[in-house]
């Protein structure tokens, strides 16, 4: 059985490379690598969106993004910038459809769960 989920497994990733959406990441990516320091920029912007999400205080966490938006839209106008970071993010939420469906077709009872990290 585990050969079966081995070869599905890499079946996915192929598909998941194949596709449209990270194409274009890997076409971002190769344009910001060979800038260290604009990348460097994305990547500490990256960071701090990371902690913005899950550190702190969710009750002031509008204001904060707000802020935080306010601050980098400069940042964000940058083309190339803007192009890394959403195909990123269109990477990021087709693997978290992929997630999602495994985890409803399984039924692996996590809403308990679920519904206490949110309490």
């Amino acid at each position: 059985m585990q050969d079966t989920i081995d070869i599905y497994t890499k079946a996915l990733i192929r598909v998941i490379q194949d596709s449209r959406e990270y194409r274009a990441f890997c076409r971002a990516k190769n344009k910001v690598s060979g800038m260290p320091e604009l990348k460097k920029q994305i990547d500490d912007y990256r960071t701090q969106v990371y902690r913005l999400q899950y550190e702190g205080d969710t009750e002031t966490l509008y204001d904060r993004v707000q802020e935080f938006n306010t601050e980098h839209a400069q940042f964000r106008r940058d083309p190339l910038v803007n192009e890394y970071l959403n195909s990123e993010l269109a990477v990021c939420r087709m693997l978290q459809k992929v997630a999602a469906g495994l985890a409803d077709a399984l039924d692996l009872d996590l809403d308990e769960v679920a519904q206490e990290i949110r309490s």
